[in-house]
């Protein structure tokens, strides 16, 4: 049984000092045949460990009922990590955030019941209550009992399982499965928990720790609450893509006992519906900001290194506006492109990764109360930052510079008096090395290139600028080495040890087998054999002894693509005109949720005595509405592109229905669990005209009335707020509808000065319903109390408005709900000559010989809806509004290669909300992206 302990620098394993180079995937956004050949693609890119979350709502969909099988089985993608030598970080929650829907929280938590008298609870998120706490502990047992055996601390079974085999560089890469079990070396408690209650500390967070323990966790546990609330028993770790060296710095004099490390190194962004492509992070200021954590003796993790597919209804919601949802592509640009693709960022992330995990000796007995006084890393216009760090395994010093610093060759004076020339050339960061331990073999006394592997204890692979002049000294004695500008590696014998120097752009070209080094490939094949990369007309193979071989090669062409054929249709005009069988009575407006109706789309029917016309809201619904009215559409209601906000005028007769657009849960901040579907009556309203308000300054409200949890507030503080507060009398005891516009920051609502509820995303409405929350039928003081300055004081009342229902359109009607269900094969007919323009099925097929490229989607022509290949839900697809106007990034979807047939047709079904013509859809091959 092994045993994992830790210091002030890093992690031991049996008293073996290991240094994590983590990137982050997640199983349930990758096909399930795809886990392999993405782990590899990790392991090549120098990635010793891989961190994922675990997906409560994937995984117990109902309460009780649990499901790791398929694409859920968490066991066996732990298992496979392992048996590609890499550590395990793992994730369980109970909430995960990662732009994943309700943050990975069951939506069964919000129509739990009171056991004893069947009522309907306000079960209190990610807080010490009663509900969510059994709940958590049921699932952390569920979850335990299938990673458990699979920790490094865990001995291994008698029965175990012989893996598959080990991938090639697998030791070297940090672990060994006869080590033990399994490669779990650390797991984290909660995530995120960006508030400070001491109290939720220890009634929360600690039972979250203490039900990992009770069920079997023996390693480590991390928190990543950026010290917001700290959790005894666990090891503060950080999320965060900026400033890290310092960050990292100052968590060493905080917590000196622990090793630092950053769970969530942010390498990209995610992708919202109807915004830009997220490319902020290039591949050069990647490869800048993981020098710079790896400069200071800390540990990263890539957030993410390989994204991957929102499949299914999966996608989030987060804050900074009312229509801020995730793509279907979780692209993330990171290292490792949706569908595998090696891109740029790839390469900057394997340069450096490769270095830390191959000379992890090295990092791992650096002394971290070494540190000395330097020049702060600057991103965009400071001068040249030189970092040096000592250990008992050597030296190491990092050169990082700004964006538009110049700087190409530096002189670097050492402390034994030498001026070494280190040459940086265009790259944003460079390192070099002094007196460090190959392995007993020797020792690489110094060298002004930057190191990249040490392969057999025998090859040294060092690289830097092509034509730069390269100086390597091994045990005292010096090498003078040009860096190559050519396709050829410079392959120098000295003594026992091949030295190899390789330009930025060989290196970018290269990768270790289990016959050493390939010059002039992409990354290795199944069998571990290196792959033609196209521009080389051959690889250059470098044995460790220095022996090369040249075999010619030649990189692979694209395939045609498929042609989509034999358009059929199943039109819906029975759901739309309300005549389906499938609708079923319900008492009144009731959620999703209540309706266990939990992902995608829903039906309401909606009879009514009797015609209602007006300027209409739907205040109580999430997120778009399409009204129909005898089978008509007359309005999207709701938020995002081609859906109308504002009141519309509606004309609403005898039989309505209302096609219910769920686009994903809060994954992140204070609004965590809301409802979706149509859960409030339709209401008459009219702008109600108010004085302006009164405004004064003081002490805010204290908003841990509300919530236990807050975030960015710490409890028993009461910052300086804003308030405005008008006085409102509801006309006839009906509904007032306030509406929160684009205010920074955070805030609370206030009725008759009593805290009511909390304001964290622009745009929000809030239903003040006289009886209920304080709010009465005579006069009201409603009060908006934001933390901090209000932006514009004269102006500022525009951003607040509230609207008067006149009367309850939906109050007195008959609902009915039918769930969201594809057709039968039946149903589809042949295409006619003009499409419905309304909501309708698609149908079309397809052949493939060849699934070895990345096949993509391209739905021209289409509105939304969603995507099905072969029965698997692809996921949303979001590429116009139905009058045409486009809407972005994502306009190529992934079709993964396990969900294709080469043996037989291939089914593509597509819902589509205004019924747009499929003809000009189209298949394409390609091996990045869904944006390059």
């Amino acid at each position: 049984m092994a045993q994992i302990s830790y210091d002030g620098q890093s992690f031991s394993l049996d008293g073996r000092r290991i240094w994590l180079v983590s990137g982050a995937m997640h199983y349930p956004r990758i096909p399930r045949d795809l886990w392999r050949s993405r782990l590899r693609a990790a392991r090549e890119a120098g990635l010793n460990c891989i961190e994922t979350y675990v997906f409560w709502n994937a995984h117990e969909p109902e309460p009780k009922c649990y499901d790791f099988e398929g694409n859920l089985d968490l066991r066996r993608f732990i298992e496979m990590i392992g048996e590609e030598g890499m550590f395990a970080i793992v994730r369980p929650g109970p909430y995960i955030c990662a732009e994943w829907d309700f943050g990975g929280l069951p939506p069964w938590l919000l129509r739990m019941r009171n056991p004893k008298n069947k009522r309907q609870v306000d079960v209190k998120l990610r807080q010490s209550d009663p509900y969510f706490l059994e709940a958590t502990a049921r699932y952390f047992g569920a979850v335990m009992e299938q990673i458990k055996g699979l920790q490094v601390t865990v001995a291994p079974a008698a029965n175990q399982r012989v893996p598959e085999g080990n991938a090639p560089g697998a030791v070297a890469n940090g672990y060994h499965p006869a080590q033990g079990a399994g490669p779990i070396v650390l797991m984290q408690a909660e995530n995120e928990w960006f508030s400070h209650n001491p109290d939720e500390g220890d009634g929360y967070l600690r039972e979250t720790v203490r039900y990992l323990r009770e069920n079997g966790c023996t390693v480590p546990i991390l928190n990543c609450n950026n010290l917001n609330q700290r959790i005894d028993g666990t090891i503060d770790a950080w999320n965060a893509s900026q400033h890290l060296p310092a960050t990292m710095r100052q968590l060493a004099v905080i917590q000196p006992e622990a090793p630092r490390l950053i769970t969530e190194y942010w390498s990209g962004w995610f992708d919202r519906w109807g915004d830009k492509h997220a490319d902020t992070v290039s591949a050069d200021l990647n490869l800048y900001r993981l020098a710079g954590v790896l400069a200071v003796g800390a540990q990263y993790n890539l957030y993410m290194f390989h994204g991957g597919t929102n499949f299914g209804f999966w996608g989030g919601r987060t804050v900074n506006g009312l229509d801020c949802f995730m793509t279907t592509s979780y692209d993330y640009d990171a290292p490792l492109l949706e569908a595998g693709g090696r891109g740029e960022k790839y390469h900057s992330t394997r340069r450096i990764s490769t270095f830390a995990s191959q000379f992890a000796p090295l990092f791992a007995h650096l002394e971290p109360a070494q540190n000395q006084a330097a020049v702060a890393p600057s991103e965009t216009d400071h001068p040249l930052s030189v970092i040096h760090q000592s250990g008992s395994q050597g030296e190491v010093v990092f050169l990082l510079k700004s964006e538009k610093d110049k700087t190409k060759l530096v002189d670097v004076l050492l402390p034994d008096g030498l001026t070494l020339p280190v040459p940086i050339g265009d790259e944003r960061a460079a390192w070099f090395v002094r007196k460090l331990n190959l392995q007993g073999v020797a020792e690489l006394t110094y060298t002004n290139l930057c190191p990249w592997a040490f392969v057999d204890r025998r090859m040294l692979v060092l690289f830097g600028p092509a034509g730069a002049a390269g100086h390597v000294c091994i045990d005292d004695t010096p090498i003078q080495i040009t860096v190559p500008s050519g396709k050829r590696p410079q392959v120098e014998v000295h003594g026992d040890i091949t030295v190899v120097v390789l330009s930025r752009e060989l290196t970018d070209a290269a990768y270790l087998y289990d016959g050493g080094l390939a010059v002039g490939c992409d990354g290795l094949d199944d069998e571990g054999w290196p792959r033609p990369l196209a521009g080389f007309g051959s690889m250059t193979l470098i044995a460790p002894d220095g022996t090369v071989q040249q075999p010619k090669a030649s990189a692979p062409r694209l395939p045609a693509a498929p042609r989509l054929g034999g358009w059929s249709t199943a039109p819906l005009d029975a759901m739309l005109d309300g005549s389906a069988d499938a609708y079923r009575k319900i008492d009144g407006p009731l959620s999703h949720e209540r309706l266990e109706c939990d992902y995608g789309y829903g039906w309401y029917r909606l009879n009514l005595s009797a015609s209602a016309t007006g300027k209409m809201l739907a205040p109580e619904s999430g997120d778009r509405l399409h009204v129909f009215t005898e089978g008509k559409l007359q309005e999207v209601l709701g938020i995002g592109a081609g859906a109308c906000h504002e009141p519309p005028q509606l004309k609403l007769a005898a039989t309505n229905v209302v096609l219910t657009d769920n686009l994903g849960r809060y994954n992140y901040g204070q609004n965590l669990g809301e409802n979706k579907g149509l859960y409030g009556h339709l209401l008459a309203v009219k702008l109600l005209r108010l004085s302006k308000p009164e405004i004064t300054t003081g002490r805010g409200p204290d908003p841990f009335v509300l919530s236990e949890m807050v975030y960015k507030s710490r409890k028993g503080e009461r910052p300086i707020a804003d308030a405005l507060t008008w006085t409102i009398k509801p006309a006839s005891r009906k509904p007032v509808v306030m509406e929160i516009g684009d205010f920074p920051g955070e805030g609370v609502v206030l009725i008759n000065d009593e805290p009511f509820a909390l304001y964290a995303n622009p745009g929000e409405r809030f239903v003040l319903k006289p009886g209920e929350g304080g709010f009465t039928g005579g006069k009201n003081r409603v009060t908006f109390a934001l933390y901090g300055r209000l932006p514009d004081k004269a102006d500022v009342s525009k951003h607040v408005r509230f609207y008067q229902a006149t009367s309850l359109v939906t109050d007195k009607a008959d609902w009915a709900f039918a769930p969201f269900a594809m057709p039968e094969q039946g149903a589809f007919t042949e295409m006619p000559a003009r499409t419905p323009m309304q909501p309708t099925w698609y149908r079309a097929s397809f052949a493939v010989k060849d699934n070895s490229v990345p096949l993509w989607l391209e739905p021209r022509g289409m509105s939304k809806g969603q995507i099905y290949l072969n029965g698997h839900n692809v996921g949303r697809y979001f590429v116009a509004t139905r009058t045409g106007k486009a809407v972005g990034p994502q306009t190529r979807y992934y079709l993964p290669e396990p969900w294709l047939n080469t043996d037989g047709d291939n089914t593509l079904l597509l819902f589509d909300e205004h019924g747009k013509n499929p003809a000009k859809c189209r298949l394409k091959y390609g091996p990045l992206g869904p944006y390059n």
